[in-house]
Formats: C-alpha cells, sequence, structure tokens
C-alpha cells in the first residue's frame, strides 16, 4: 500500500562539511514540553458509557472513503473501522473471521466457498448479501472505475481479462449460492487469500447508495457501511466523527460509542495536541524523532516503538534515461551512507534497507554483498559504476528529486540524500516538493522520473512487496520489466506450499537487487503514543488498530 506516512528519519560515524552541519542543524536538537506531563490513576474498570468516546490523529485527511479507490494508509485507518470484510484484522493484527464465519476450500486450493453470518447487517439496518460483495469486486475490477488496487483481485479468474477491457466485469469469478454463501474461483493457489481479503478493497459495498448518490455516496449520511462504525459527520480536510453502529452483527462486544479523528500531518502538532490531553492515541509518527528520548523518560510506557511492516525507498523511471541505466541506479544506491541517515536522523528509529522486504517471520532478507563491504570499497564501486554509466566530472548527473511537504524533517532527510550524492559521487540532485495528493497524481502520470516513495504491507506474506514491480500492475510506476525477475514471481505466485513461495520469493528478491529499480532507504517502525486509560490497543507488526477492540477504562488525571 503506498505510503502516506512520513516519519524523518532520526544517529554513525562523523562526516565533513556541509553534511555534517546540516545532520546536526535544523531541527536535530530535541524539543522541550511547552506544558505539563499530566499523569493518570487508571482502575480496572471500563468508564460510564457516556465516557466511550476515544479520538486519535489521523496522519493526513484520506484521499477517499471509497473502498474500491483508497490507496493511502490514513483512508485504510478510517475504512478498517466503518467496512468489514470476509475476514478482518484484530487487536493484535492477526486476521481472523469478519462477516465470513468459515470458509472451506477446494483441494487444489483453487475455488473457495465462504459462509456469511445471517445477522450481517449495513449501517440503515439492510442485510449484508454474498450479492454485495459480488458488486463491490466487480466494480473495483471495471475499467471504468479506475481503481488502483484492481490487480490486487489478479487472483480470481478473469480478474485480469476485466481490468484489460477484454471481458465484462460480470465475468469476474465469483458468484453467490443464496444470500450467505459466496463462492469464488481463482487462477492459481492463493494461501494468503484470508489475509488480502481483511483489506478495503475487498470490502462489500451497499449498491443503492452508490446507485443513488454517485461520487457523493461517500459522503454522510449518504455512506452506508457494515463495520462497527457509521461515519456521521466529516468535515472537509478535518474532523471526521464515527459512532458506533448499531446494527452491526457484534455490537455487543463495541465499547466505544464514538470515535473521533483528526488529520494532522505534522509530528510536532501531534504530540503538542497529545500532551494537551486533546488526543488519546497520537498515530505514528507521534512525535518528531529528536524527541525520542525525552519522550520514553517522561511518558515511559505511554510510548510505543514496534516494527513496521512498510519500506521507505526512491522510485525512477527506469524505461527512461537517465534511470535506464542499471549501472546508474546501482551506483546512486550504494553511494548513500543509510547508517549515518539513521543514526543522525533517526535517532535509530528506523532500520537501515538495502534491500525491499522488511522482517518478516519465515523469509530470510536477500541483502547485496556490497552492503557488508568496507566504505571505500562500497564508494569506490559506486564511482566506477557512475563513470560506466557516462557521468564524471565535466558531465554531472543532473535531476529533480520529488518528495511531499510533510515537514522539516523530511526536506533534511532530502538534503541529506543530494549532499551525499554530491560528496560521493559529484552528482547534481535538486529538490522538488509538493503537497501528497499532488504528488501522487504526477508519480502516476509519470512526470517524476525520481521520487520518494514507500511500500506498506497489506497483509503478511511476501506477495504484497514483490508484486508491486510485477508487469502490467498499476502501481508499478516505474514501469520495471525484467524477465528473470518476473518468471520466479509467477512461480512464486503459483505455488499452494508456503516454504517453497517463500523460497521463490527469496530468489525473486536477489534477482530485483541485481537490477535495482529502486533505492531502499530504511525499514519503518512504529512510534504511537496511548493514554494508559485506553485498553484494547496493541502494537503489530501492520500497525492496525480496529476501534471495536478498543475501551476507555475508569481513570483521573492528575
Amino acid at each position: 500500500m503506498p505510503l502516506s506516512k512520513r516519519i524523518a528519519p532520526r544517529h554513525g560515524f562523523h562526516l565533513a562539511g556541509a553534511l555534517l552541519t546540516l545532520l546536526l542543524l535544523g531541527g536535530c536538537a530535541p524539543r522541550q514540553p511547552t506544558g505539563e506531563i499530566h499523569h493518570y490513576s487508571v482502575g480496572t474498570a471500563l468508564a460510564p458509557p457516556a465516557q466511550q468516546v476515544f479520538v486519535r490523529s489521523l496522519q493526513s485527511s484520506p484521499r477517499t472513503l471509497d473502498p474500491s479507490l483508497a490507496t493511502d494508509v490514513p483512508g485504510f485507518d478510517v475504512l478498517v473501522d466503518l467496512f468489514q470484510g470476509l475476514t478482518q484484522f484484530n487487536a493484535e493484527g492477526e486476521v481472523v473471521p469478519g462477516v465470513a464465519s468459515r470458509w472451506t476450500t477446494s483441494r487444489n486450493g483453487l475455488r473457495w466457498t465462504f459462509y456469511l453470518r445471517p445477522d450481517a447487517r449495513w449501517s440503515n439496518g439492510a442485510p449484508v448479501t454474498a450479492q454485495d460483495f459480488v458488486y463491490s469486486w466487480q466494480r473495483e475490477v471495471d475499467p471504468d472505475t479506475a481503481a488502483q488496487y484492481a490487480e490486487s483481485l489478479s487472483m480470481i479468474v478473469n480478474a485480469n481479462a476485466i481490468i484489460n477491457a477484454t471481458l465484462p466485469p460480470s465475468a469476474l469469478g465469483v458468484h453467490t449460492l443464496g444470500a450467505h454463501e459466496l463462492v469464488v474461483d481463482l487462477v492459481e493457489p492463493t494461501p494468503y487469500l484470508p489475509a488480502a481479503l481483511a483489506n478495503e478493497y475487498f470490502d462489500p459495498l451497499y449498491p443503492p447508495a452508490i446507485r443513488q448518490w454517485g461520487l457523493a455516496w461517500t459522503r454522510p449520511p449518504h455512506l452506508i457501511s457494515n463495520g462497527a462504525f457509521y461515519l456521521a459527520s466529516e468535515v472537509v480536510n478535518g474532523r471526521l466523527v464515527l459512532r458506533r453502529n448499531p446494527y452491526f452483527w457484534n455490537v455487543g462486544a463495541v465499547h466505544l460509542r464514538e470515535e473521533i479523528e483528526y488529520p494532522i500531518s505534522n509530528s510536532a502538532s501531534k504530540l503538542d495536541r497529545y500532551l494537551a490531553d486533546d488526543l488519546d492515541f497520537a498515530d505514528s509518527p507521534a512525535f518528531p524523532p529528536t524527541d525520542v528520548d525525552w519522550l520514553r523518560h517522561a511518558l515511559g510506557a505511554q510510548v510505543h516503538i514496534a516494527p513496521y511492516y512498510g519500506t521507505a525507498y526512491l522510485g525512477m523511471l527506469v524505461h527512461e534515461k537517465p534511470f535506464a541505466n542499471r549501472d546508474l541506479r546501482l551506483a546512486l544506491s550504494m553511494a548513500l551512507e543509510r547508517k549515518v541517515l539513521n543514526d543522525k536522523l533517526a535517532r535509530g528509529l528506523f532500520i537501515p534497507a538495502y534491500s525491499l522486504m522488511p522482517p518478516l517471520p519465515g523469509y530470510t532478507q536477500q541483502v547485496p554483498d556490497w552492503a557488508h563491504w568496507p566504505r571505500a570499497r562500497r564508494l569506490a564501486e559506486a564511482r566506477r559504476l557512475y563513470a560506466a554509466a557516462g557521468y564524471g566530472p565535466g558531465h554531472e548527473l543532473r535531476v529533480k528529486l520529488l518528495y511531499d511537504t510533510q515537514g522539516s524533517s523530511a526536506r533534511q532527510y532530502m538534503e541529506a540524500l543530494t549532499l551525499m550524492w554530491k560528496e560521493n559521487l559529484g552528482a547534481d540532485v535538486r529538490l522538488w516538493n509538493e503537497q501528497w495528493k499532488v504528488m501522487l497524481q504526477d508519480i502516476q502520470y509519470k512526470n517524476a522520473k525520481l521520487y520518494w516513495s514507500a511500500w506498506i504491507g497489506n497483509y503478511l506474506d511476501p506477495n504484497t512487496f514483490m508484486h508491486q514491480f510485477q508487469v502490467g500492475y498499476a502501481m508499478n510506476y516505474g514501469d520495471f520489466s525484467y524477465a528473470p525477475f518476473q518468471k520466479l514471481l509467477q512461480a512464486a505466485q503459483s505455488s499452494n506450499d508456503n516454504v517453497q513461495r517463500y523460497r521463490y520469493f527469496e530468489q525473486a528478491e536477489r534477482v530485483l537487487g541485481t537490477q535495482m529499480p529502486y533505492i531502499p532507504l530504511y525499514f519503518y517502525t512504529s512510534d504511537n503514543l496511548v493514554k494508559p486509560y485506553v485498553t484494547g490497543w496493541h502494537t503489530n507488526l501492520l500497525d492496525v488498530h480496529p476501534a471495536q477492540y478498543i475501551a476507555i477504562l475508569q481513570h483521573t488525571v492528575h
């Protein structure tokens, strides 16, 4: 999932000259808290129903609340509470039954049958039926919808042909057996299907609302949802209010009566709001990285830092000059001092990345040999490749790097990259920034040749990272194509043996690293702030926190 999250870098060995000055100045000194640090006495009993209001931040305003069109983290954070798919994420980030109470699989793994809960209801009281899923999925793959995640349904029979407009949406390999049975036919075994189905683009939709209101169906009161909450009100680029859905099939287990969400993109502002008790939960990035030490001391267990299933990298248009040259791509990647960037700017909150896949149980990361070389050897090879690509004194690489305006720390990181390339290679890389939504459009329409990007895994499987470089995938923005990689990726996607699948994915990532169609920067961690009176909130690799499991405990502030 493309990232709307911006955690700017946060300490290594010394660099000389302008780079050292950059890394040590400008926002690198920790701020001091402007107000009183509050303390809480927390009981074990739940607060009264009237006090079951949960106030949280969002990284930014969601681009859309249409599950078929959402692509950003804030959108997912809202949709996970408004809608429920066949499966869902629990408080620990595990995949559990959702609208489907159970499912069966054919022996060859190509047909799945899902059995829906008869008591599942929309927020207007109408029953949720298997046909609502058929409608949603057909709409997702319909070319007229222009859904960027349409290829995520490509495991379903005929999905690719529909996306390419050679078959109608009605040909999608999904059908109903009555109101509460959904049959899904796959083109290849997909062991991770239950995990994928927990994502928003597999959510059901309420057809009457879309037919009646058109594009306005996602605005209250037109938005009809089937999750634990419904959208009561929304201010454009402002506050969202979600209220408990009285028709939710498991409403008796939902303690919150209301969830209030504030889009706050600046982490310093978010921290100030949290310290002022305006927020019960400040989502990652919850604070500037330079504040981590004093926050750990002052807030203790309220600070939650954990691994996060995401990778930040630089994307490139690899079919156009100058990045069609593999030697240049490798040179730029090898010339970066990732440990310096992490230690000096990120305060050690990130994990330097030399490959695509973040740490995942059962998967062996494919770190290139040069990542372990002494600095002098690595830089010498970077300069050799740079020269082999046709660049050097008098013929420097000149290119612009696009990134989004998410605060001063993001710019510091981008400036550090450009200075490293200048000092280590002589390359002239200029910065170009835009608002997040505008930047996404420029990347999508290939107006940027070099750009900041990131990928957050939708589910815990290598496929969610690897398939972004698959030929024909809409979010393969750099237009990468390399037959040996595609062959290994297809082998992994066709296997029903998870151990063998992982081995294929490892080989594919190793091949990907030899071509370097992206420049890996760091693996994410999540850094959240959560009040001690919030129960049901847990760190997890996906950093997903459904409000249906959250409650407010009795507490006093002093």
